[in-house]
């Protein structure tokens, strides 16, 4: 079972080395303010993306969320909503779809978000499922998005004149019941990116992505999630990227 001291292990290996092992936190879904989200603030007590659907935004995050301090807000997707085929995995942007019809959503969807949190908003997306078709990926800069956001490592930094900065550790449980994926689970991810990045195995530089979802956490999540962040914060060797850091 992995635990706590493994993962100092590898933090004290980062420090020997004279690394510093960055990370970052993105969460997913926010479309209105909830007791949830502001939760997820309270325990980030740092940076942390908010990957915001824009066509499901009310006007009360708005209003509430400029207020505070320490995020970013992200474009995930358009309605997150599945436009994939019958038979194919859940995807809001597959190449089947009409790539016009594709545009004009994410260029819709970024219209709404820059108007509502003004230079909060980085024009990096998040696609729904972490998916997103080859032919969307190619026209991304040409809306002005400076970045995409996905899950497990990247194969490489850029894609088509846009960064990629993943996420990889999803501390829910999809399969198994919407719950915590477990605190050994969790730290097994962390490590084995950390671990990854060390020696080679993975991109040095892409800081090790965190990745929530505030409307679905139970406690025993929050609790790992507030461990997570406290114990990093006290490590050396590791230090936590502003999502605009990650993506500049």
């Amino acid at each position: 079972m992995t635990d706590w001291e493994d993962l100092a292990r590898e933090c004290d290996l980062w420090a020997s080395a004279g690394r510093r092992a960055t990370w970052w936190w993105r969460d997913d879904d926010a479309v209105g303010w909830t007791p949830e989200l502001g939760t997820l603030l309270e325990v980030a007590q740092g940076p942390v993306a908010l990957a915001v659907i824009p066509d499901r935004l009310l006007p009360d995050l708005a209003l509430k969320l400029p207020s505070r301090t320490g995020f970013s807000v992200l474009q995930h997707g358009f309605a997150h909503v599945n436009r994939a085929e019958p038979g194919r995995r859940k995807s809001e942007f597959p190449d089947s779809r009409d790539p016009a019809e594709i545009r004009a959503e994410l260029a819709a969807g970024r219209r709404r978000l820059e108007a509502a949190f003004g230079p909060r908003f980085l024009p990096v997306l998040t696609p729904p499922w972490n998916r997103i078709g080859g032919a969307t990926l190619a026209f991304l800069s040409e809306l002005g998005f400076r970045g995409v956001s996905q899950y497990q490592p990247r194969p490489e930094a850029w894609v088509h004149g846009v960064k990629r900065v993943n996420t990889h550790v999803d501390v829910i449980d999809w399969q198994g019941g919407r719950g915590f994926l477990g605190e050994s689970a969790c730290l097994d991810l962390l490590i084995g990116h950390l671990r990854a990045r060390r020696a080679g195995l993975a991109d040095a530089d892409e800081p090790t992505g965190l990745l929530t979802h505030h409307l679905v956490h139970d406690p025993a999540t929050w609790r790992f999630c507030e461990k997570l962040r406290s114990f990093l914060g006290k490590q050396a060797a590791t230090h936590q990227l502003d999502p605009a850091e990650a993506f500049a």
